[in-house]
């Protein structure tokens, strides 16, 4: 069967009609004249191809066919209107949720204040937060599980629309008793003889240091290792080693060690926030990204 095609504003016509019984009461209801309400009325017949009003010289009513339509208009529409409602809303930042794919970094030094900031504007709108690696938070907006993500900034990235936010530089950390902790800087030939631990191939952050330190004719100095960073400040409290992190993995988390910075040469890793092009973020995530960009610039 072919689809028919009608007009929402039609069904309010006959829904009007049903509850008026009179051309003139139900076209003033809608705000417009009865000529126009007659239209309505008669283009809503010709899409059914049945006659859906009766008309008399005493009386207008709904025949069967017309009233029988005007009964389930009467549960459809009301349901329409309220997901048509809901969807503004959401648009409009009254209600709805917010995904993000963020770095666990950026997630535990900056995303709490800035929830904070967020809340004020957008009191209804929940936030999904996927914390999780760089890769994987890329990986999270390319296939759609995410509006927008705060990730490191790599090759791979052609095809989304970036925003570069901060340079985060890599610093050794240690804890306040450690031979290291009185100490200026440290460059990274020098770094392997205290047998640092380094995060996991898997991460990010491994592959971009290790990518520069071959660049740069460094032998790799790691000892241990570790995949997550929760770990490696663990180590670093605990087990009087040395370790290798973004500074801002450290500025929240674990202000109770100290870092010194890592020289010849700099390195540093690039934060941005990241988008698929075809994407038109809401109200609330717009908010969210600008926020974000404050607070991380």
């Amino acid at each position: 069967m072919n689809r028919i095609n009608y007009r929402i504003d039609d069904l309010r016509a006959l829904l009007a009609l049903a509850q008026h019984g009179s051309f003139v009461r139900a076209a003033e209801t809608l705000f417009i004249t009865q000529s126009a309400f007659s239209r309505r009325i008669t283009q809503l017949e010709e899409a059914v191809g049945a006659r859906l009003v009766e008309r008399t010289s005493r009386r207008v009513a709904l025949s069967a066919l017309g009233q029988s339509l005007a009964n389930q208009a009467l549960i459809v529409l009301p349901q329409l209107d309220q997901s048509v409602e809901d969807a503004y809303r959401q648009a409009h930042g009254e209600s709805g949720r917010v995904t993000l794919a963020c770095l666990t970094t950026v997630a535990y030094s900056r995303l709490p204040t800035v929830l904070g900031q967020f809340r004020q504007t957008y009191p209804n709108v929940r936030l999904h937060v996927r914390d999780d690696t760089g890769q994987r938070v890329t990986q999270s907006v390319i296939n759609r599980e995410a509006e927008f993500g705060v990730t490191v900034l790599n090759g791979n990235m052609a095809d989304l629309v970036i925003q570069r936010v901060a340079q985060d530089p890599f610093v050794v950390a240690v804890s306040p008793d450690h031979p290291l902790a009185n100490i200026k800087t440290l460059n990274w030939r020098e770094l392997a003889k205290w047998k640092p631990v380094g995060l996991g191939r898997s991460s990010a952050n491994r592959d971009l240091i290790d990518s520069a330190l071959l660049r740069a004719g460094i032998t790799l100095p790691w000892f241990d290792e570790v995949e997550h960073l929760s770990t490696m400040i663990g180590f670093l409290r605990n087990a009087q080693v040395v370790g290798v992190l973004p500074r801002m993995a450290l500025d929240a988390r674990a202000p109770d060690l100290v870092m010194r910075p890592l020289t010849a040469p700099v390195l540093r890793r690039e934060i941005a926030l990241i988008r698929r092009p075809e994407t038109e973020l809401s109200q609330a995530a717009q908010e969210l990204w600008a926020l974000l960009a404050r607070s991380l610039h």
